[in-house]
C-alpha cells in the first residue's frame, strides 16, 4: 500500500508513471488533459491573428485585382467602371465560379471583342483578378453558368454579316436642289464640317451620327439629310424632340435591383439586350441580361441633347446646316 501511495504521489508530481510490464514512462491522464488544454488555449489565442492575416491577404489580392481590372477591363466598351457594364456584360451583383472566370479570362469569348489574357497574366495576377471580380457579387446574386456565351458581348464582324454591294457604294448621290430659303439658313460648309467631325470634342455630331460612312452608329445616318429643307435640318439640331424617329427614341430600362438606364436600343437576342447609354457623352454600349430587366419603357423623346442652340452660336448652327445640306450634293 505504501508502494502504491508513493507511485501515485510520483505521478502527480511528475505527470509520468512506470509501466510494470515495459518499464517505460507513460504520461498520466491528468497530465494529458492539462497539456491539451494549454495547446487549445494557445490555438485560440492565435486564431484572431490568423484570421486577420488571412483577411489582409484577401484584401491585398482584391486590391491588386482591381488595379488590373481598371487598366484593362474598365473602359466603356469593355465592362465599364467598377464592372457596371459597357460593351461587355455587367459584372457587379453577379456570382462567377473560379472555373468560369479562369476560362473566360484565359481564353476569351470567340467571335466577340472579349480577348483572352492567358499570355498577358501570370498565375498570381489571374488569381488577383478573379478575386476582384468575385468581390463584386452581392449576397443574393445567382451564379453564372459554366459556358460563356457571345450574346452578352459586342460581337465582331463575321462572314454572316451582309456586305454592302459595291454598286451601291459607288452610286453617285442625286443632285440636291437648294432653294433661296435654304441658302438663307446655310453658313460655311467647311466650318460646319469641322464642327461635325472635330476630334477635340466628345459631344460633337460624329460621336453619334454617320455621314458618308464616317462616324458613330448611335443615332440615324445623316448622309441623306441633304434632301430635307434647311429649316428642317436646323430644327432637328436645336429642337430634337420636335420630331423623333421611332427607331431612335429614348428607351428606359429598369433593372430588378432598381438601377435605371436610358439611351438608344442597339440590338437584342434571346438572352440579352444592348443599349447605347446616352446619359453622358460619348455614349457607352451596355449589355443587360433579359433576366435582370424588370421593365422597359419607350419614351417619345430623343436621346439627343437639346442644348445645341445654347452651346453653338447662330453662325455655327448655320455652318452645320450648310455642311449637312451640301454633304449629299454633287
Amino acid at each position: 500500500m505504501e508502494s502504491n501511495f508513493k507511485q501515485s504521489f510520483r505521478q502527480r508530481r511528475t505527470g509520468f508513471s512506470l509501466s510494470r510490464q515495459s518499464g517505460q514512462a507513460k504520461a498520466c491522464p491528468t497530465f494529458k488533459r492539462a497539456s491539451f488544454a494549454v495547446v487549445l488555449s494557445f490555438a485560440f489565442c492565435l486564431l484572431p491573428f490568423a484570421l486577420q492575416a488571412q483577411q489582409e491577404s484577401s484584401s491585398a489580392s482584391i486590391e491588386n485585382g482591381r488595379r488590373i481590372f481598371s487598366g484593362s477591363c474598365s473602359m466603356g466598351y469593355c465592362h465599364g467602371l467598377n464592372g457596371a457594364g459597357g460593351g461587355g456584360p455587367k459584372l457587379t451583383g453577379r456570382k462567377f465560379s473560379v472555373r468560369y472566370l479562369t476560362q473566360v479570362i484565359n481564353e476569351g469569348v470567340p467571335e466577340t471583342t472579349m480577348p483572352g489574357f492567358k499570355n498577358n497574366l501570370n498565375k498570381e495576377q489571374l488569381a488577383n483578378l478573379i478575386a476582384y471580380v468575385q468581390s463584386l457579387a452581392t449576397s443574393t446574386a445567382t451564379e453564372a453558368g459554366e459556358a460563356p456565351t457571345a450574346q452578352e458581348h459586342i460581337q465582331t464582324s463575321t462572314a454572316k454579316n451582309a456586305e454592302p454591294k459595291p454598286e451601291a457604294a459607288a452610286a453617285a448621290a442625286k443632285p440636291i436642289a437648294i432653294s433661296k430659303e435654304d441658302r438663307a439658313l446655310m453658313g460655311d460648309a467647311v466650318a460646319g464640317r469641322e464642327l461635325f467631325f472635330g476630334s477635340g470634342e466628345t459631344t460633337n455630331c460624329r460621336v453619334c451620327h454617320t455621314i458618308g460612312g464616317i462616324g458613330g452608329k448611335v443615332g440615324p445616318d445623316l448622309t441623306n439629310l441633304a434632301a430635307k429643307p434647311a429649316k428642317d435640318i436646323l430644327q432637328s439640331i436645336t429642337a430634337p424632340h420636335a420630331s423623333v424617329d421611332e427607331n431612335y427614341a429614348t428607351l428606359v430600362l429598369t433593372l430588378k435591383d432598381g438601377q435605371r438606364f436610358a439611351g438608344v436600343k442597339r440590338d437584342e437576342d434571346e438572352t440579352a439586350l444592348r443599349l447605347y447609354d446616352t446619359s453622358s457623352l460619348p455614349p457607352v454600349s451596355r449589355a443587360f441580361l433579359k433576366s435582370e430587366i424588370a421593365a422597359t419603357e419607350k419614351l417619345k423623346t430623343s436621346p439627343m441633347p437639346a442644348n445645341y442652340s445654347a452651346k453653338y452660336s447662330r453662325q455655327q448652327l448655320l455652318d452645320l446646316v450648310g455642311f449637312l445640306k451640301t454633304s449629299g450634293a454633287r
